[in-house]
């Protein structure tokens, strides 16, 4: 059997409840897009937050790798001077020629039985020698011996080339007795006589690199 339902509700009743429930679902809806929002604006203000605070560290880390930039560059420009002296100076030095240390390694190595009495220094390094040797006796066999010697050691200094005698020989002057002794004409011959002998070398720095400038040459006695 079939029910039939009567509603006795006016029909104005029934339009204002759909109205009603229309006007709830709208209300809802309204509410839940402003939670949607409202959630989407947190999250977008948390992460201007967390990107803020990422920006102050960039900052910071930037600032900081401005002053070791500005650090290095200051150490960069100090380098360079300092390169720029270095060089200054090692042009300076490179185009002077030590004379107190050649002249201190010719003083090692004369023999005792020789001494300078002049030395001249010419363009390009060229040495002139001159100075006096002891011959010893016509008996003793010593002769020209010293000035070889002389020569040998002069051969054997690392900044000396080209050594060679222009002269050597026996001076007038005699050490033997005085005029007039009573001494028998054999110790006369036997008596110690000098050497007077002239040598020459040159400079090998000096040779090999004509523009060099050096100081004035030491020219004189010695």
């Amino acid at each position: 059997m079939d029910r039939i339902s009567i509603n006795l509700l006016p029909k104005e009743v029934l339009e204002k409840r759909k109205t009603e429930q229309q006007l709830a679902f709208v209300l809802l809806g309204v509410v839940v897009m402003v939670i949607l929002l409202a959630s989407v604006y947190g999250f977008n203000f948390v992460r201007i937050i967390q990107a803020q605070t990422d920006l102050e560290a960039v900052k910071a880390e930037n600032a900081r790798v401005q002053t070791e930039i500005a650090k290095i560059g200051d150490f960069e420009r100090v380098r360079s001077l300092v390169e720029q002296k270095q060089s200054l100076i090692s042009t300076i030095t490179s185009k002077k020629y030590s004379w107190s240390r050649l002249l201190n390694n010719i003083s090692l190595i004369v023999p005792n039985e020789v001494w300078l009495t002049r030395l001249e220094v010419q363009d390009q390094g060229k040495l002139s020698f001159s100075g006096k040797a002891l011959a010893g006796t016509e008996t003793s066999g010593i002769g020209h011996k010293p000035v070889a010697k002389w020569l040998v050691h002069m051969s054997e200094l690392n900044d000396i080339e080209d050594v060679w005698l222009s002269t050597s020989k026996k001076s007038e002057a005699s050490t033997g007795p005085e005029e007039g002794s009573s001494l028998p004409t054999a110790s006369t011959a036997d008596a110690s006589s000098t050497l007077v002998f002239e040598s020459k070398a040159s400079i090998k720095s000096l040779s090999e690199d004509q523009s060099s400038l050096v100081p004035p040459a030491p020219v004189g006695k010695i």
